[in-house]
Protein backbone atom coordinates (compact mmCIF):
# COMPACT_ATOMS: atom_id res chain seq x y z
CA UNK A 1 0.00 0.00 0.00
CA UNK A 2 1.24 3.50 -0.79
CA UNK A 3 1.99 5.17 2.53
CA UNK A 4 1.96 8.70 1.12
CA UNK A 5 0.84 9.30 -2.45
CA UNK A 6 1.77 12.96 -2.17
CA UNK A 7 5.44 12.10 -1.67
CA UNK A 8 5.54 10.77 -5.22
CA UNK A 9 4.57 14.22 -6.48
CA UNK A 10 7.54 16.09 -5.13
CA UNK A 11 10.98 15.15 -5.90
CA UNK A 12 8.75 13.26 -8.34
CA UNK A 13 17.66 5.75 -13.60
CA UNK A 14 19.44 4.35 -15.85
CA UNK A 15 23.15 4.99 -15.28
CA UNK A 16 25.27 5.77 -18.32
CA UNK A 17 27.62 3.06 -19.50
CA UNK A 18 30.43 5.62 -19.39
CA UNK A 19 31.76 6.02 -15.86
CA UNK A 20 31.78 9.53 -14.41
CA UNK A 21 34.20 10.12 -11.55
CA UNK A 22 31.85 12.38 -9.60
CA UNK A 23 28.82 14.60 -10.10
CA UNK A 24 29.69 18.23 -11.02
CA UNK A 25 30.92 20.09 -7.95
CA UNK A 26 29.28 23.40 -8.90
CA UNK A 27 25.81 21.87 -8.64
CA UNK A 28 26.40 19.73 -5.55
CA UNK A 29 27.53 21.85 -2.63
CA UNK A 30 26.19 24.31 -0.04
CA UNK A 31 23.20 23.88 2.27
CA UNK A 32 20.03 24.30 0.22
CA UNK A 33 16.52 24.76 1.59
CA UNK A 34 13.57 24.53 -0.80
CA UNK A 35 10.01 25.26 0.31
CA UNK A 36 6.96 24.33 -1.75
CA UNK A 37 3.30 25.22 -1.40
CA UNK A 38 1.00 22.23 -1.90
CA UNK A 39 -2.41 22.38 -3.56
CA UNK A 40 -5.37 20.07 -4.06
CA UNK A 41 -7.02 21.53 -7.13
CA UNK A 42 -7.02 25.28 -6.47
CA UNK A 43 -6.99 24.91 -2.67
CA UNK A 44 -3.78 25.27 -0.72
CA UNK A 45 -3.45 22.31 1.68
CA UNK A 46 0.01 22.75 3.17
CA UNK A 47 3.71 22.93 2.47
CA UNK A 48 6.72 20.71 1.85
CA UNK A 49 10.32 21.63 2.71
CA UNK A 50 13.61 19.95 1.82
CA UNK A 51 16.94 20.89 3.40
CA UNK A 52 19.97 19.41 1.61
CA UNK A 53 23.35 19.58 3.36
CA UNK A 54 26.08 18.64 0.88
CA UNK A 55 29.43 17.22 2.03
CA UNK A 56 31.71 17.98 -0.92
CA UNK A 57 29.85 16.44 -3.86
CA UNK A 58 29.93 12.88 -2.52
CA UNK A 59 27.24 12.85 0.17
CA UNK A 60 24.11 14.74 1.08
CA UNK A 61 22.02 14.61 4.24
CA UNK A 62 18.42 15.52 3.51
CA UNK A 63 15.73 16.58 5.97
CA UNK A 64 12.19 16.67 4.59
CA UNK A 65 9.15 18.07 6.39
CA UNK A 66 5.55 18.44 5.27
CA UNK A 67 2.36 19.58 6.94
CA UNK A 68 -0.99 18.99 5.26
CA UNK A 69 -4.48 19.98 6.26
CA UNK A 70 -7.39 18.97 4.05
CA UNK A 71 -10.92 19.22 5.51
CA UNK A 72 -10.72 17.08 8.68
CA UNK A 73 -7.51 15.21 7.83
CA UNK A 74 -4.16 16.55 9.02
CA UNK A 75 -0.78 14.98 8.33
CA UNK A 76 2.74 15.76 9.54
CA UNK A 77 5.51 14.10 7.51
CA UNK A 78 9.22 14.00 8.43
CA UNK A 79 12.08 12.12 6.83
CA UNK A 80 15.85 12.06 7.28
CA UNK A 81 17.87 10.54 4.45
CA UNK A 82 21.54 10.03 3.67
CA UNK A 83 22.37 9.82 -0.04
CA UNK A 84 25.89 9.01 -1.30
CA UNK A 85 27.57 9.00 -4.71
CA UNK A 86 28.74 5.66 -6.15
CA UNK A 87 31.47 5.60 -8.81
CA UNK A 88 30.68 1.94 -9.42
CA UNK A 89 26.98 2.49 -10.12
CA UNK A 90 27.55 5.97 -11.56
CA UNK A 91 24.57 7.06 -9.53
CA UNK A 92 23.40 8.54 -6.28
CA UNK A 93 22.44 5.78 -3.85
CA UNK A 94 20.40 5.76 -0.67
CA UNK A 95 22.42 4.75 2.37
CA UNK A 96 19.57 5.02 4.89
CA UNK A 97 16.33 6.81 5.66
CA UNK A 98 13.96 7.25 8.59
CA UNK A 99 10.38 8.38 7.96
CA UNK A 100 7.67 9.39 10.42
CA UNK A 101 4.08 10.18 9.49
CA UNK A 102 1.59 11.42 12.09
CA UNK A 103 -2.10 11.84 11.41
CA UNK A 104 -3.54 10.35 8.24
CA UNK A 105 -1.52 7.26 7.17
CA UNK A 106 0.21 7.29 10.57
CA UNK A 107 3.37 5.15 10.69
CA UNK A 108 7.15 4.87 10.97
CA UNK A 109 9.55 3.40 8.41
CA UNK A 110 13.31 2.82 8.60
CA UNK A 111 15.37 1.72 5.62
CA UNK A 112 18.99 0.65 5.19
CA UNK A 113 20.70 -0.23 1.92
CA UNK A 114 23.85 -2.15 1.04
CA UNK A 115 26.84 -0.46 -0.60
CA UNK A 116 25.80 -1.00 -4.24
CA UNK A 117 22.05 -0.55 -3.79
CA UNK A 118 21.16 -4.12 -4.72
CA UNK A 119 19.51 -4.86 -1.35
CA UNK A 120 17.33 -2.94 1.08
CA UNK A 121 16.10 -3.82 4.55
CA UNK A 122 12.91 -2.04 5.57
CA UNK A 123 11.15 -1.92 8.94
CA UNK A 124 7.64 -0.44 8.79
CA UNK A 125 5.74 -0.29 12.09
CA UNK A 126 7.76 -3.26 13.36
CA UNK A 127 7.30 -5.40 10.24
CA UNK A 128 10.61 -6.37 8.59
CA UNK A 129 10.92 -6.72 4.81
CA UNK A 130 13.89 -7.17 2.47
CA UNK A 131 14.14 -6.40 -1.25
CA UNK A 132 16.70 -7.19 -3.96
CA UNK A 133 17.45 -5.83 -7.41
CA UNK A 134 19.80 -7.32 -9.98
CA UNK A 135 19.78 -4.43 -12.43
CA UNK A 136 18.99 -0.91 -11.22
CA UNK A 137 19.87 0.16 -7.68
CA UNK A 138 17.06 0.52 -5.16
CA UNK A 139 16.57 4.21 -4.33
CA UNK A 140 14.37 6.04 -1.88
CA UNK A 141 12.48 9.11 -3.08
CA UNK A 142 15.27 11.53 -2.09
CA UNK A 143 17.94 9.62 -4.05
CA UNK A 144 15.51 9.54 -6.98
CA UNK A 145 15.16 13.34 -6.77
CA UNK A 146 18.96 13.82 -6.68
CA UNK A 147 19.53 11.43 -9.58
CA UNK A 148 16.74 12.91 -11.70
CA UNK A 149 18.23 16.39 -11.29
CA UNK A 150 21.72 15.09 -12.22
CA UNK A 151 20.30 13.37 -15.31
CA UNK A 152 18.93 16.72 -16.48
CA UNK A 153 22.23 18.49 -15.78
CA UNK A 154 23.89 15.82 -17.98
CA UNK A 155 21.34 16.37 -20.73
CA UNK A 156 19.74 12.93 -20.61
CA UNK A 157 16.36 12.58 -22.30
CA UNK A 158 15.03 9.33 -20.80
CA UNK A 159 15.69 7.61 -17.50
CA UNK A 160 14.14 5.12 -15.14
CA UNK A 161 14.67 3.97 -11.59
CA UNK A 162 13.44 1.56 -8.97
CA UNK A 163 11.96 3.39 -6.01
CA UNK A 164 11.78 1.81 -2.57
CA UNK A 165 8.43 2.36 -0.90
CA UNK A 166 7.47 1.43 2.66
CA UNK A 167 6.41 -2.08 1.67
CA UNK A 168 7.20 -2.54 -2.04
CA UNK A 169 9.46 -1.49 -4.93
CA UNK A 170 8.09 0.27 -8.02
CA UNK A 171 9.80 0.76 -11.38
CA UNK A 172 9.19 4.23 -12.82
CA UNK A 173 10.03 5.59 -16.29
CA UNK A 174 10.42 9.22 -17.34
CA UNK A 175 11.19 11.25 -20.45
CA UNK A 176 12.05 14.88 -21.14
CA UNK A 177 9.02 16.31 -22.93
CA UNK A 178 10.55 19.65 -23.90
CA UNK A 179 11.37 23.14 -22.68
CA UNK A 180 8.79 25.59 -21.45
CA UNK A 181 8.67 29.12 -20.07
CA UNK A 182 6.95 29.10 -16.70
CA UNK A 183 5.77 31.94 -14.48
CA UNK A 184 7.19 31.39 -10.98
CA UNK A 185 7.86 33.26 -7.77
CA UNK A 186 11.20 34.15 -9.42
CA UNK A 187 9.66 35.57 -12.57
CA UNK A 188 9.30 33.96 -15.99
CA UNK A 189 11.96 31.24 -16.16
CA UNK A 190 13.02 28.59 -18.66
CA UNK A 191 12.19 25.08 -17.49
CA UNK A 192 12.67 21.48 -18.58
CA UNK A 193 9.41 19.52 -18.47
CA UNK A 194 9.68 15.88 -17.44
CA UNK A 195 6.77 13.46 -17.76
CA UNK A 196 6.18 10.01 -16.35
CA UNK A 197 5.53 7.37 -19.02
CA UNK A 198 4.23 3.77 -19.08
CA UNK A 199 1.59 4.62 -16.44
CA UNK A 200 -1.63 5.34 -18.39
CA UNK A 201 -3.74 5.58 -15.21
CA UNK A 202 -2.07 8.83 -14.09
CA UNK A 203 -0.50 12.06 -15.29
CA UNK A 204 2.71 13.12 -13.56
CA UNK A 205 4.75 16.13 -14.69
CA UNK A 206 7.76 17.96 -13.25
CA UNK A 207 9.30 21.29 -14.27
CA UNK A 208 12.98 21.89 -13.43
CA UNK A 209 14.69 25.22 -14.05
CA UNK A 210 18.36 25.48 -15.14
CA UNK A 211 18.13 29.16 -14.14
CA UNK A 212 17.33 28.09 -10.56
CA UNK A 213 20.05 25.51 -9.94
CA UNK A 214 18.16 22.81 -11.91
CA UNK A 215 15.72 22.61 -9.01
CA UNK A 216 12.12 21.50 -9.21
CA UNK A 217 9.89 24.58 -9.53
CA UNK A 218 6.55 22.84 -10.14
CA UNK A 219 5.12 19.33 -10.04
CA UNK A 220 1.65 17.96 -10.77
CA UNK A 221 0.04 14.60 -10.06
CA UNK A 222 -3.38 13.67 -11.46
CA UNK A 223 -5.01 10.29 -10.95
CA UNK A 224 -8.74 9.59 -10.67
CA UNK A 225 -10.05 12.19 -8.19
CA UNK A 226 -6.55 13.30 -7.14
CA UNK A 227 -5.37 16.64 -8.50
CA UNK A 228 -2.19 17.65 -6.65
CA UNK A 229 0.33 20.38 -7.30
CA UNK A 230 3.58 21.57 -5.71
CA UNK A 231 4.89 25.09 -6.43
CA UNK A 232 8.29 26.40 -5.36
CA UNK A 233 7.83 29.26 -2.91
CA UNK A 234 11.39 29.95 -1.72
CA UNK A 235 14.93 28.73 -2.43
CA UNK A 236 17.64 29.52 0.09
CA UNK A 237 21.35 28.65 0.08
CA UNK A 238 24.11 28.90 2.67
CA UNK A 239 27.51 28.42 1.01
CA UNK A 240 31.11 28.20 2.27
CA UNK A 241 33.77 30.73 1.35
CA UNK A 242 35.22 28.41 -1.30
CA UNK A 243 31.98 28.65 -3.27
CA UNK A 244 32.49 32.31 -4.10
CA UNK A 245 35.10 33.33 -6.62
CA UNK A 246 35.70 36.64 -4.85
CA UNK A 247 36.62 34.87 -1.57
CA UNK A 248 33.96 36.53 0.50
CA UNK A 249 33.41 35.25 4.00
CA UNK A 250 30.71 32.63 4.42
CA UNK A 251 27.42 34.28 3.63
CA UNK A 252 23.78 33.50 3.12
CA UNK A 253 22.31 33.83 -0.35
CA UNK A 254 18.57 34.20 -0.32
CA UNK A 255 17.16 34.41 -3.83
CA UNK A 256 13.52 34.30 -2.83
CA UNK A 257 11.38 37.21 -3.89
CA UNK A 258 8.69 36.47 -1.33
CA UNK A 259 8.55 35.65 2.32
CA UNK A 260 7.69 32.26 3.82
Amino acid sequence: MKRLTLSALLPLCLASSNLMASPPVEWHQCVKTLTYDLFYGSHKIGYFERKLSWQDNQRVDIQSTSRLSAIVAKTHYQQQTRVVWSDVKNSFLTQSFHRNIKGLLDGETRGSFNQDGTRSDIITDGEKLSFNSNDLPLLDIEAVASQMRLNLIQGKQTFDFKMQESDEVNHYFFRVAGKEKLQTNYGNVETIRVEQIKKPDREVKFWFSPELDYQLVRGTYKRKILDLKAVLRTKREVCPQSYFSNNLDEMTVNTATGQQ
